[in-house]
């Protein structure tokens, strides 16, 4: 289960979307239960654990009567321990997830996964990425649109809204560009 869903989150789905289709095909979360939790997803994509190692003293006893336990924050030494353990996610492959999911973080200029294009076109005026909009979602006229993430925030950016329809054939038009230049590139 660990690699399918690191298979999965290279493929581009986010945790969010990982975690419903697992919910969705019935799989029981680590935990037993038949819901699965985004939390839990990156949990699983981020623990060194998966590549054969090991971090020490994650947490510590504060109270050895109580036996209360508490998170390190440097209070004391930690350790990590590379190869402590047979790896289920090769290193490569746990280092690319870890690239990935540094560009998905949230912010002006996140990477995103919801449609094709997804952070693949950037707004002329402020720079941020387009993202799909749904206009008129609950009726006969419903249409995926696509704008500037950041256009009514602030000072207001000018550029086009566009369907997926024309940024697929002006993605046809420049690559069909690229072909016809490619002796020269």
């Amino acid at each position: 289960m660990v690699k399918r869903i690191y298979g999965m989150f290279l493929q581009g789905p986010s945790p969010f979307q990982i975690s419903r289709t697992l919910t969705e095909e019935g799989i029981p979360s680590p935990g037993g239960k038949d819901h699965w939790n985004p939390s839990n997803i990156k949990s699983i994509l981020t623990n060194e654990k998966y590549k054969g190692d090991a971090l020490l003293q994650m947490t510590f006893t504060v109270d050895f009567l109580t036996k209360k336990k508490k998170t390190n924050e440097g209070e004391i030494p930690q350790y990590y321990v590379k190869d402590n353990h047979e790896a289920i996610i090769d290193p490569e492959t746990f280092e690319m997830v870890q690239t990935l999911m540094a560009t998905r973080k949230k912010g002006r200029n996140r990477k995103s996964s919801v449609s094709i294009f997804s952070s693949k076109v950037k707004c002329g005026d402020c720079g941020s990425w387009y993202g799909p909009k749904v206009w008129h979602s609950n009726d006969a006229y419903r249409k995926v649109i696509c704008q500037c993430n950041h256009k009514f925030d602030g000072q207001k950016c000018t550029t086009p809204t566009l369907t997926e329809d024309e940024i697929k054939e002006l993605f046809l038009r420049a690559a069909n560009q690229v072909i016809d230049q490619k002796e020269q590139l």
